[in-house]
This record gives C-alpha cells, sequence and structure tokens, in this order.
C-alpha cells in the first residue's frame, strides 16, 4: 500500500515542476538579456569593458540550463508509465 502512488499526487508534482520549470526558464531568459545588455555595453576604444559582468549572466545561464534540465528529468520520471 505505502508503494501505491496516487494519480492525483503525480499530477500534483507535475504541476509543481512545471511551475518550477517556467520560473527558471524566466531566469534563464533575464540572465541571457543581461549578458546581451552588457555587451552592447561595452566600448573597447572608450575602454568600457564588462567582462565580469557578461562572464557571470552567462553562467548563470549555464546553471539554469542545467536546472531546467533536472526537473525536466524528473518529470519525464515521474510520467513514465510503471
Amino acid at each position: 500500500m505505502s508503494d501505491e502512488v496516487v494519480p492525483q499526487d503525480i499530477e500534483a508534482q507535475v504541476a509543481a515542476i512545471e511551475a518550477e520549470m517556467a520560473e527558471l526558464a524566466e531566469r534563464k531568459a533575464a540572465a541571457e538579456k543581461r549578458a546581451r545588455d552588457f555587451m552592447a555595453a561595452e566600448d573597447h576604444k572608450a575602454g568600457v569593458s564588462h567582462a565580469q559582468e557578461i562572464f557571470a549572466a552567462k553562467q548563470e545561464k549555464l546553471m539554469l540550463d542545467t536546472e531546467l534540465e533536472i526537473a525536466r528529468r524528473k518529470k519525464n520520471r515521474l510520467l513514465m508509465p510503471q
């Protein structure tokens, strides 16, 4: 009885994961935009460089990509027939 999973429980877990994925996607888009904005604001002739900020934004984007992939796999695992 304890190993039995209620379908509503799975649906609730999937809904929670999908909400998490949507939030992660928004954060990823914001990080990508921030990196693009910093790159556009650079002016090497004038000595204006935002290398650290660009690097940090790209690192955040990669981290969020990984978190999205983990959430996607959790969701797929829940939806697999048992």
